[in-house]
C-alpha cells in the first residue's frame, strides 16, 4: 500500500512539474519597430565650447577628457538610458562626438555617467551602424542596445528638427541636423522555443531602458508577450506587441489550448519561467474590434466616443504620439496630407505629455483635428507600448491595423 502510494505521489509530482517549464532567452535583441524599419529616434549635437556642457536642466563641467581631442572639432549630446542612478544628468549619459563633420567620426561614451571620459574604455569609430551596449550598474550582465548611425536629415524636415530641439537647449550651440546621430533603440529580446514539440515565440520588451527585466512592473513598464508559432521579426511588431502584458503573475497567455502565467523571471532576462494557470487573459482590444462607443476625453474638456469621430462614413486615425516624440515630428507631414486629402478624419492622443504642452504644440505645427492625453482607460485597452502608433478605423468602427508607420496607412488607403 505504501509502494502505491508512493507512485501515486510520483505521477503528481511529475504531472505538476510538466506544467512548468522554464527558458533560457536568447540574446537577439531587435527594434520595437522590427528590424526592417527605418524608424529611428534623434541625438541632436551641439558645439563643445568650452569645458562645460548642458541637457535641459543642468550645465555641468567635464571632469576629464582625453588631451588628445580638439574641442573645435568636437560635439556633444546625449542618449536616453535609466540604469544609471547616479548619473550626474538624471535618465541620460553624455557623448563627446570629435570629427562629427567626417564620415566615421569618433564617439565617446560616458558609460559612469561621471563626466569622466577617461575611464570608460576606449573611444568607438562610428562606421556605418555602431551596435552600443549600455550595462545597468547593479547587474554588469544587464546591458541595454541601441544601434547608432549618422543622421540622414532632409531638407523639408532639417529646420523643423532644429528648431524643435534648440527651444529645449537655451545653453547650447545647437548644429545643423545633417551633424546630428540617430539612435535605434534594441529593446526587444526575442526567443524562439518550443512548448511539448510546439513553436513558440517569446518577447521581453524593455520599456524602461535600463537592461533589467522588473517583476511586477507597472502599466508604463517592461512587457512579455508570448505567442504560438514564429514570427517574421523583419515586419512591424507595433500592433503585435500591443499584446504585451506587464511581468507579473497576472500576464496570462494561452498557448495551444492552456493558459500559462509568468512565474518568474531573472533581472538580465536571460531566465524565463511559466507555469499552467486558470487564470483568463486579460481583455484588449485588437485588431478587427469594434470601439465604436469607446469613450476619449479630448483636451478642450468635451467626451465624445469613436463613432462621433467618424464623418461622412471615413475612415479613423488615431495618432498616439508625443510633442518629444522625434519620429512622430518626422511623420507629421504624411498625416497633414492624409487629413487634407478628406480620406480620413484624425485624431491626436498625446501620452507623456501635460495639456500645455500639447496646446503649445498644436498652436506651433497648426493641428486642424482634435487632441487628447493619453488616459488610464486607453492605456488599459490599447496598450501602446511605442510611439508613433497609428490605429486606423473602418467607417463601422473597427480596427482596420495598427502601425507605427504612417506610409503603411497611405498604402492601405491607396488600395
Amino acid at each position: 500500500m505504501k509502494i502505491i502510494k508512493l507512485l501515486f505521489i510520483l505521477i503528481l509530482s511529475s504531472s505538476a512539474f510538466a506544467q512548468e517549464m522554464s527558458f533560457s532567452i536568447s540574446k537577439e535583441y531587435i527594434s520595437q519597430f522590427g528590424k526592417g524599419s527605418d524608424l529611428v529616434g534623434f541625438i541632436p549635437l551641439f558645439e563643445l565650447s568650452s569645458d562645460f556642457i548642458h541637457n535641459k536642466q543642468r550645465s555641468l563641467k567635464i571632469k576629464n577628457l582625453s588631451k588628445s581631442i580638439n574641442k573645435a572639432n568636437t560635439a556633444y549630446g546625449f542618449i536616453y538610458f535609466t540604469g544609471l542612478s547616479n548619473s550626474l544628468f538624471d535618465n541620460e549619459i553624455a557623448l563627446l562626438v570629435e570629427n562629427y563633420r567626417a564620415i566615421n567620426p569618433i564617439i565617446y561614451i560616458d558609460r559612469n555617467g561621471n563626466l569622466d571620459f577617461n575611464d570608460d574604455g576606449a573611444p568607438l569609430v562610428l562606421k556605418n551602424n555602431l551596435n552600443l551596449k549600455l550595462s545597468n550598474e547593479d547587474a554588469n550582465s544587464a546591458y541595454y542596445k541601441y544601434q547608432i548611425a549618422k543622421s540622414k536629415v532632409s531638407l523639408e524636415n532639417e529646420s523643423r528638427l532644429r528648431n524643435r530641439y534648440a527651444s529645449r537647449f537655451p545653453k547650447s550651440s545647437i548644429l545643423t541636423a545633417n551633424n546630428w546621430l540617430t539612435s535605434r533603440r534594441l529593446s526587444v529580446r526575442i526567443s524562439k522555443e518550443k512548448i511539448n514539440a510546439n513553436p513558440i515565440t517569446i518577447l521581453l520588451i524593455d520599456n524602461s531602458v535600463d537592461g533589467l527585466f522588473t517583476f511586477q512592473t507597472d502599466q508604463y513598464g517592461d512587457r512579455i508577450l508570448i505567442i504560438e508559432g514564429e514570427i517574421d521579426e523583419n515586419k512591424g511588431l507595433t500592433a503585435l506587441l500591443r499584446q504585451a502584458e506587464p511581468i507579473d503573475h497576472n500576464a496570462v497567455f494561452e498557448l495551444y489550448g492552456k493558459n500559462y502565467y509568468v512565474k518568474a523571471i531573472s533581472k538580465n532576462g536571460d531566465e524565463l519561467t511559466i507555469s499552467v494557470t486558470n487564470q483568463d487573459t486579460r481583455v484588449m482590444f485588437k485588431d478587427g474590434h469594434d470601439i465604436s462607443n469607446f469613450v476619449i476625453n479630448l483636451l478642450d474638456g468635451t467626451t465624445t466616443r469613436v463613432k462621433d469621430l467618424i464623418k461622412e462614413k471615413k475612415y479613423l486615425l488615431i495618432d498616439v504620439g508625443g510633442t518629444w516624440c522625434g519620429g512622430c515630428i518626422k511623420q507629421e507631414p504624411t498625416i497633414k496630407k492624409l487629413y487634407e486629402s478628406g480620406k480620413v478624419e484624425v485624431i491626436g492622443l498625446f501620452d507623456f505629455d501635460t495639456a500645455q504642452s500639447v496646446r503649445e504644440y498644436v498652436k506651433k505645427h497648426n493641428l486642424k483635428w482634435p487632441v487628447a492625453l493619453v488616459d488610464s482607460s486607453f492605456k488599459d485597452m490599447f496598450r501602446v507600448v511605442s510611439f508613433p502608433t497609428y490605429i486606423l478605423v473602418s467607417p463601422e468602427g473597427k480596427i482596420i491595423l495598427t502601425d507605427s508607420n504612417s506610409e503603411q496607412i497611405v498604402e492601405y488607403l491607396r488600395n
